[in-house]
């Protein structure tokens, strides 16, 4: 299994990164949060242990 940590974020502004942490997502979550950044999509449902979350996302810079 390998590890996500937050040199694998691209597309997320070091403040957004920190706020989906503090919201308590996991790094692969946040990975996952990434990679929609950066295909451009605006929407985007997770499985999380907290049950499904659908998240609004911010445009990709």
């Amino acid at each position: 299994m390998t590890t996500t940590s937050k040199e694998d974020i691209q597309h997320m502004r070091p403040k957004q990164r920190n706020k989906y942490r503090r919201l308590g997502f996991t790094w692969a979550e946040i990975k996952k949060i990434d990679r929609a950044i950066g295909r451009g999509e605006s929407v985007l449902t997770l499985k999380t242990t907290a049950g499904e979350v659908t998240l609004d996302l911010p445009p990709s810079s």
